[in-house]
């Protein structure tokens, strides 16, 4: 056997170790030690498969019968191991196969520029580690997002790699149609790659608009949350003001005690009916233990009452809720801000809101009910806007359910708009 037949050996089983740990790393990887012997110990038993088939049957047969006994095997290790769907595990190993011809035209380009077969085997020997840790490093993370993005993503990433693994054994393992100068089959691979990169093109700008819309729409959910902060931050400052203005009740009682006693009864009443005004403007009215509910309600119930709406309230909320200050308003103000807008274009004895926030079952419910004009069109369970802007409350209160493990649901009927939010609380 010459030196480069004998490389030329060494290095496919070089390729063999290449495409097993390409094809595990593009699947995720290993993640017990269980799956780590088992994919390991796949490596030599492959080797000691083909080492007699090299040697009974020949090269070419072994080439031929490489998918069965190798990359079939290796397709469902990741099936059965690494628990990888069969599309995937597919993909995977076709995409590990389509990389592996990196060293091969590498050695393909030396042995054509230096009309040597050995030095395109000593290339092939000295590039094949480099090519798998620059594909480790830059490829494998972003071909493992692509494939799991998406069902579509799947298919529209595996198309390229499966097309050109069945395209590549069956023009040049299973017969020499490739050399054969047919037209059609010299201009099928271009044709493919042609259309992949159109559809690639437009599957990117599809996905692209679907993230600005998502990355417009988070934008808009954290700004809510954090004007619902300041709201918060705004009605602890009332009520820490009226604390202050309780504190200073007696320099009041002395200046009305003055007067009177100067006989002047009309400016005592006068100062009377000024210091009452003030203290009912900044003093938030008292519906449940938990403070957070307590200011909203206190807060849109003034609000209401200036825009002519009657806004019921009936709350019985602990102190202590399994939901964050910051989101338990964001949900109240943007049901109660939704609700107030709605009913404003009624007539004035038809604008009523009434909320319901209390505990039972050891559950947190805020129900919020309305009345509205027009038509109410709902999409996915969520109210549909026709004003720039709007819409994105209903989206707000819906994560926030999500998130905490909660339900919530919109519905209309009978001419009333009703939210219901629900999230487990866990008993005292």
């Amino acid at each position: 056997m010459t030196l480069a037949r004998a490389l030329g050996v060494f290095n496919y089983a070089l390729v063999l170790l290449f495409g097993l740990q390409l094809s595990v790393a593009i699947a995720g990887g290993c993640q017990t030690a269980r799956q780590r012997r088992i994919m390991t110990a796949l490596a030599p038993l492959f080797l000691l498969i083909q080492s007699p088939c090299w040697l009974i049957l020949g090269v070419s047969t072994v080439k031929q019968l490489y998918p069965l006994i190798v990359h079939l095997p290796l397709t469902l290790a990741l099936i059965l191991v690494l628990r990888k769907p069969v599309l995937e595990a597919v993909v995977c190993t076709c995409t590990a196969y389509l990389c592996c011809q990196l060293p091969r035209w590498v050695d393909m380009a030396v042995t054509g520029l230096s009309r040597s077969a050995l030095l395109g085997e000593i290339s092939y020997t000295l590039c094949i580690g480099p090519i798998l840790w620059c594909l480790l490093r830059w490829f494998v993370r972003s071909a493992r997002e692509a494939m799991t993005c998406s069902r579509t993503a799947l298919l529209l990433f595996g198309s390229l790699p499966v097309t050109y693994y069945v395209f590549d054994y069956a023009t040049t393992i299973y017969s020499d149609l490739l050399y054969s100068g047919l037209y059609a089959v010299n201009e099928f691979l271009p044709t493919v790659l042609i259309l992949f990169y159109v559809l690639f093109l437009t599957a990117y700008h599809v996905q692209t608009q679907r993230m600005s819309r998502v990355e417009m729409q988070t934008s808009m959910l954290e700004s809510q949350l954090k004007q619902s902060q300041l709201e918060m931050d705004a009605l602890r400052r009332s009520e820490t003001q009226t604390a202050v203005y309780q504190h200073d009740m007696r320099h009041h009682l002395n200046m009305i005690d003055g007067l009177l006693a100067a006989g002047k009864p009309e400016q005592a009443a006068a100062y009377i009916h000024s210091v009452r005004a003030d203290i009912e403007a900044i003093t938030p009215r008292h519906f449940c233990e938990n403070e957070t509910v307590g200011l909203l309600c206190s807060s849109f119930t003034d609000k209401a009452q200036r825009m002519g709406v009657l806004l019921t309230v009936k709350a019985k909320v602990p102190r202590d809720l399994p939901i964050s200050d910051t989101e338990l308003c964001s949900v109240l103000s943007n049901g109660l801000e939704n609700a107030l807008r709605a009913v404003s274009e009624l007539p004035e004895g038809e604008r009523w809101v009434a909320l319901t926030c209390d505990v039972r079952l050891n559950k947190l419910r805020i129900q919020i009910r309305n009345p509205y004009s027009g038509e109410l069109v709902l999409r996915d369970g969520l109210p549909v806007s026709g004003r720039e802007g709007h819409g994105y409350g209903c989206q707000s209160i819906q994560a926030i359910a999500r998130r905490r493990g909660g339900l919530c649901e919109f519905s209309a009927s009978g001419g009333v708009f009703q939210l219901q939010f629900m999230l487990p609380v866990k008993p005292a």
